[in-house]
């Protein structure tokens, strides 16, 4: 299995990152069809080939996304987009 770990500071208040943990949830599910389940300010998601989680507090976000053999050679392209849902999510910090 191959994994993808993440960790980036981010200068969001409490209702954006709210509101970020919700835009991520539903692109998770609507997206990538990923069964996602919430508590506080953690996620966690599992979807065809791909499972993880990303946790959010005050200051730092922290992920893992493990991707499953039929995902692995995808690796380089799926780090990329998720470096870009970032900066969507969190702004260039």
């Amino acid at each position: 299995m191959s994994v993808i770990r993440l960790s980036r500071k981010h200068r969001l208040d409490e209702h954006s990152q709210e509101v970020a943990l919700e835009r991520l949830s539903a692109q998770l599910g609507t997206a990538l069809g990923a069964k996602v389940e919430r508590s506080a300010r953690v996620l966690r998601f599992a979807g065809a080939g791909f499972s993880g989680t990303v946790s959010l507090d005050d200051s730092r976000l922290e992920g893992e996304v493990r991707l499953g053999i039929m995902m692995r050679p995808l690796k380089r392209a799926i780090t990329k987009e998720i470096e870009a849902g970032l900066l969507q999510y969190l702004g260039d910090t």
